[in-house]
């Protein structure tokens, strides 16, 4: 659901989604999942704990 004050991406925004393009979107990514992949990134250095790091950070945040 939209209304005319709010372009498409700011809809897509409010309801937890990232516009794949600046005009006309094709396709959202889900926030939640930037956010998860955000925080593998940044424990991508130590290759052993990486994965259970990230998701450690993602969930208690």
């Amino acid at each position: 659901m939209s209304c005319r004050c709010a372009n498409l991406a700011q809809t897509l925004i409010f309801h937890g989604l990232f516009p794949t393009a600046p005009s006309q979107p094709q396709m959202a990514i889900s926030v939640e999942l930037l956010a998860c992949h955000r925080s593998l990134f940044q424990c991508s250095c130590d290759a052993v704990n990486a994965l259970a790091s990230a998701l450690h950070m993602h969930y208690t945040r």
